[in-house]
Formats: C-alpha cells, sequence, structure tokens
C-alpha cells in the first residue's frame, strides 16, 4: 500500500477493502470449527462453504489449511508494528515494543471497531495450536515472521540495521516477556474473558519489565 503525502498509509480502495473482508472471513469461520470440531476433522471444503466462497478461493488466500488458522498471528505482528511507527521516536526501545504491544492486545480485548485483531480470535488460534500438532509445527514459521516485522519496525525506529545486536536483543528480550505473561495467565489467556485475559497480561508484562530494569540497575533510561 502506498503511503499518502503525510506518511500515513493511504486508505485502502475497495477492491482491496473485499479482499481483506474475505480473508477475515475464512480466518474466522475456520477458527470457529476448527475450534468446535477439531483441526483435522475440518475441511478446506466445509470452510470454504461455511464463508460462502469457493475452495478454490480459499487457496488463493492461504497456502495450506494451517496457514489460515494462524492468520492472527500475522495480523498481530503487523499491528504491533504499525503501532511501534506511530509511537514517539524517543524512549527506551523495549518499552516502546511494550507499550505497542500492550495497545494492541488491550484494542482487541475491547473489540473496538477499528482494533486489528480480536483477542478472542486470538484465543481460538491458541487453543487449536496447542491441540494440533500439524498446527503447532506450522506456528513456528508464523512466530519467525512476527518477529520479522517487529524487528523492521524497530529498525527503523532506532536507524540500524534489523540485524544489529541491539535490535535483536530487544525483540528477544520482548519475546521472553511475552511467553513470562503467557505461562503466568495460561488458562486465563486462552478462555477467560478477553478483557479480564488482556488486563492479565498486561499487569504480568509490566511487571516483567520493571524486574527488568531493576536487575540492571535501571540503567536503560
Amino acid at each position: 500500500m502506498l503511503d499518502s503525502p503525510t506518511g500515513a498509509a493511504a486508505p485502502a480502495g475497495l477492491r482491496e477493502r473485499k479482499k481483506q473482508q474475505t480473508r477475515a472471513r475464512i480466518i474466522e469461520v475456520a477458527l470457529d470449527l476448527c475450534d468446535a470440531h477439531g483441526f483435522e476433522a475440518t475441511t478446506v471444503e466445509q470452510i470454504a462453504d461455511a464463508a460462502d466462497v469457493s475452495p478454490r478461493t480459499v487457496n488463493r488466500y492461504f497456502e495450506i489449511k494451517e496457514d489460515i488458522i494462524l492468520g492472527p498471528v500475522e495480523d498481530f505482528g503487523q499491528a504491533v508494528a504499525a503501532k511501534l511507527r506511530a509511537l514517539p521516536e524517543f524512549g527506551n526501545p523495549l518499552q516502546a515494543l511494550s507499550d505497542a504491544f500492550l495497545d494492541t492486545v488491550e484494542r482487541g480485548a475491547r473489540a473496538e471497531a477499528d482494533a486489528p485483531i480480536s483477542l478472542r480470535r486470538f484465543q481460538k488460534m491458541q487453543r487449536i495450536v496447542r491441540s494440533s500438532p500439524a498446527v503447532n509445527t506450522r506456528a513456528m514459521e508464523f512466530g519467525d515472521r512476527k518477529s520479522e516485522a517487529l524487528a523492521l519496525a524497530l529498525a527503523e525506529r532506532l536507524d540500524a540495521a534489523p540485524g544489529s545486536l541491539t535490535v535483536r536483543l530487544a525483540i528477544a528480550t520482548w519475546q521472553m516477556m511475552c511467553h513470562i505473561a503467557f505461562a503466568e495467565d495460561q488458562e486465563l489467556i486462552l478462555t477467560g474473558d478477553p478483557e479480564q485475559a488482556a488486563a492479565a497480561t498486561g499487569s504480568t508484562v509490566r511487571a516483567a519489565f520493571a524486574e527488568l530494569r531493576r536487575l540492571c540497575c535501571d540503567s536503560w533510561k
């Protein structure tokens, strides 16, 4: 998508919006079906029928069935990266990553009209990932894509290369904090009320960041 003269993303055209809506509908019905009946028991044909599209259309949007389920990972990574780019370009890079992440989670939990991702949809995806070895294996590749999107956005913010030590260290540390948050409140995040899940995630991530600063003698001011 081309940028506007002001640097903001230009509004999507009608054709692009329809494509995005079709993709989102395919993901939503696939998550519903696979969460209810199991990933292996759900076919692409069933997903296509529920989304009111042809199997061929589904295959144009997604290479394999696992990619449909993991669509929210890609969307989440792009949403956090976009928020990171929109934040003021000063301050601690790890704090900026955390702020972008929590803003995206909290908006998704509130189901705002323009929220980039639904936390309830993300919960369904996580349950399917846990129950399906095939999706779990594919999820590792999608996790790498998410990290690459964030590294690129952070590198732009720091005027550094995506593979620089600073960027790689910040991304790896942020991922560790997110893993800790997920492990601390796993059941609530997977099955609880989205707003409560977002609040628990935010509390744990902020606590982890505060403890990290304490361990580093607050040297990252």
